[in-house]
This record gives structure tokens, C-alpha cells and sequence, in this order.
């Protein structure tokens, strides 16, 4: 612990964003607490929607904001490996999937691949050439396939966080596993966070970064322009061996005819810490719901979504592996933050007071940009979010 608790900036949120901007600022000479739970559900029921295995990063974007945020956090990547020790980062690339009728309704289209990719990587409808790289996934003959190679891949978030936190400690920045509570101006300026535990933290500035749970407690003078939306995620455990052949497929996205669910995205087998090695797959969903309230995102982290959600999510992950003998499915629950706009919200809501959340489904990817852009804002240094 710091030896007198008044740190510089304040970091609320541990999460990919809060983390990201918490190293960041220690590594331009900040004294830094960062506060949050380490363990998803334990201090005041706080879940993250980052405790997950496994989320899709790729190069290419077809909305030019998010691009050159998105392409500085990847080119990074090996950087923060490297200087960290800690591995997160594979570059098996992504293969999208799509009528052409319906391209483009969702991330990046098909022709966007076709003008910045190779046309050795894209395949017509009706063709299946990409099959004799991936002869075990199964696309309909109705829609065309493009391949965004590596550095398209996936990122394995906890561990994007650990590296992102040792290289906060490695510059003098303080973690703290705790739940904010309370945040107030101090008189004569600067901020105090009071914590679950019953801590105090004195602060010069604050950066907010608590996703989903931005509107959950009163530590904004107002409340967060966004919304929040429940998801599912279906994991598919298939055998070691399986694992091992399908390990370097690449990362799916795959428009369907909407039938209860749309916008498919999918990762190859992983090991999760229960030992089993599972393929994950996410939709948008006719189920799905949007919370307002804190005791609503806790009763959805917290309920049952096998029953309902397994007969909507199954199909579709048996159609993409139509050989793959799965030995159990079970479904886990997320939750996505959206602005109006569709862009993160990283802005100053009053002096010294920085807001960095909604990743809008796809901040994973960029985290460490959208990190910096917070920290940039608490060192009076920035450029207007969207511009490089």
C-alpha cells in the first residue's frame, strides 16, 4: 500500500480498459492506485464482463474511428508480452462468413475484405477452396468467405490484464482488490474514493472505467450515456485430440439467416481453467435483454441460461462442425455496454474526472488504445477521440 494513500490518479475498474489506463499512467510518472475486484462475483456481486477466455482481434475495420485504435493496440501486442512475460496473443487470423445479400450488416464486409485483403483470401459463393486449409468447418454453399489473415486472430483478456498490471506494479503503480463505493470531490480539489472495505484513497484525478457497472453505484455526477445488453456464450468441450487439430483454425464470423440468433462469432479450442478444452461461440439472441439496475446484471450473472439458451446456440455450432463429437455443452453469461453512437466513451465529465467505458462488443480488441486515450485525457494531452 502506498504509504500515505494520496496517489496522483485513481483508476476505477480493473478491467481491459481500467488496466490498460492505470499502466499507462504509471509509465509516464504518475502515482497510481488502481482499484477493483480481482475475482468476478465476489466484493458487493460485482461480475466482469472481461472474465472470459478468449475475444476476437483482427486488423481490418470497416468504420474508420475504430481502425487506427484498433491497429496501435495489435501492433503492441508482442510488446507488452514481451516486456511483461506473459503470453495473450494469437494470430491464427479470422475467416468471415456471409450471404452477400446480407454483407455488411454487421463488422467488416465482404467487399471491404475484397479492396484491403489478397484475392487468394476471399472465395465466391458456391466455392470451397478455403477448405483445404479448415476441411473440418462447414459454411453454407450460399455464402462467400474472405480470410483476414494474422495479425487477425484472438486474445485471452485475463491474461491482458495480468500482463497490463504487472507492468502498473513494475513502475510503482498500486493494486488494490476492492470495490469503489464512493467517489466525492475533496475540498480544496481532487477527489476521495471510499471502498467496500472501508478503505480511503485520496486522488488529484479519476479515471472510471467500471463497464456495465458504470450507472451501478453513485460515483458519477451523472449518469453514463449507455446501455447494457445480456449475452450468451455457448462452450462446446470436444477431446484433447480435437484440440490439438483444430488449436490453429481461425477465429469465425458468420452471418446467418437470423433464426433466433445473428451475428455469430466463434473462437477454435482452448483450454479453459477447468482443464477442458472448449470451443466458444456468441450470438446476438432473441432472449437476450437489457438491464438497468444493478440487482437486474447480478441476477443475470447468477441465473441458469442452459435451458433456454442451449437449444438456440447448439444448432449453430453443430452445423460449423458437423464431425466434431462434442463431449458437453453448457452456456455462460456476459453482459455488453453500447453507447448512442457505437463508439467507446472515454471523455471528461467534469475536471479530473475521466469516464472510460463501452467497448460496444468489439473494445476488446483495442483495449490498450482505448487505455491510453483516458490516460492521455487525465495528462492534458489529447487528441479529440477519432483522430490520430
Amino acid at each position: 500500500m502506498h504509504s500515505s494513500d494520496t496517489f496522483d490518479v485513481g483508476v476505477i475498474g480493473r478491467g481491459l480498459f481500467g488496466s490498460a489506463a492505470a499502466r499507462h499512467l504509471a509509465e509516464a510518472g504518475c502515482s497510481v492506485v488502481a482499484i477493483g475486484p480481482t475475482a468476478s462475483g465476489g466484493h458487493a456481486g460485482i461480475y466482469s464482463s472481461h472474465d472470459d477466455e478468449a475475444r476476437l482481434t483482427r486488423r481490418l475495420d470497416r468504420d474508420e474511428r475504430w481502425a487506427p485504435f484498433t491497429a496501435r493496440a495489435v501492433e503492441g501486442y508482442r510488446l507488452i508480452e514481451e516486456r511483461s512475460g506473459v503470453e495473450f496473443y494469437w494470430p491464427v487470423g479470422a475467416l468471415f462468413a456471409s450471404r452477400p445479400e446480407i454483407d455488411g450488416k454487421h463488422g467488416v464486409s465482404m467487399a471491404f475484405l475484397r479492396d484491403h485483403g489478397k484475392p487468394e483470401n476471399y472465395w465466391p459463393p458456391g466455392t470451397v477452396g478455403w477448405k483445404q486449409w479448415w476441411p473440418r468447418l462447414e459454411f453454407p454453399t450460399t455464402h462467400e468467405v474472405a480470410l483476414d489473415p494474422a495479425p487477425a486472430g484472438y486474445i485471452r483478456p485475463k491474461r491482458l490484464i495480468t500482463a497490463q498490471e504487472i507492468l502498473t506494479e513494475r513502475s510503482g503503480g498500486c493494486l488494490v482488490d476492492d470495490v469503489t463505493t464512493v467517489l466525492k470531490p475533496r475540498v480544496g480539489g481532487g477527489y476521495r474514493i471510499e471502498t467496500f472495505a472501508g478503505s480511503t484513497y485520496d486522488v488529484e484525478k479519476v479515471v472510471v472505467a467500471t463497464g456495465a457497472f458504470v450507472n451501478a453505484f453513485d460515483v458519477l455526477p451523472v449518469q453514463a450515456d449507455i446501455t447494457v445488453k445480456t449475452e450468451i456464450v455457448i462452450l462446446g468441450e470436444v477431446s484433447e485430440a480435437d484440440a490439438n487439430e483444430l488449436g490453429e483454425y481461425p477465429t469465425v464470423l458468420h452471418q446467418i439467416d437470423p433464426d433466433g440468433i445473428d451475428d455469430i462469432y466463434m473462437t477454435p479450442p482452448l483450454q479453459f481453467p477447468d482443464g477442458r478444452h472448449c470451443i466458444k461461440l456468441g450470438a446476438n439472441t432473441t432472449l437476450d435483454t437489457w438491464p438497468t439496475t444493478l440487482n437486474e446484471i447480478q441476477q443475470w450473472f447468477r441465473s441458469d441460461t442452459d435451458p433456454d439458451y442451449l437449444p438456440l446456440l447448439q444448432p449453430a455450432l453443430a452445423s460449423l462442425w458437423p464431425d466434431v463429437d462434442f463431449l458437453s455443452l453448457r452456456t455462460k453469461p456476459c453482459i455488453v455496454s453500447y453507447t448512442p453512437d457505437r463508439f467507446p466513451l472515454i471523455e471528461e465529465v467534469e475536471p479530473g474526472l475521466i469516464v472510460a467505458v463501452a467497448g460496444n462488443g468489439q473494445g476488446a480488441k483495442g483495449s490498450d488504445s482505448w487505455g491510453a486515450v483516458a490516460a492521455d485525457l487525465v495528462l492534458g494531452r489529447s487528441l479529440p477521440l477519432g483522430e490520430t
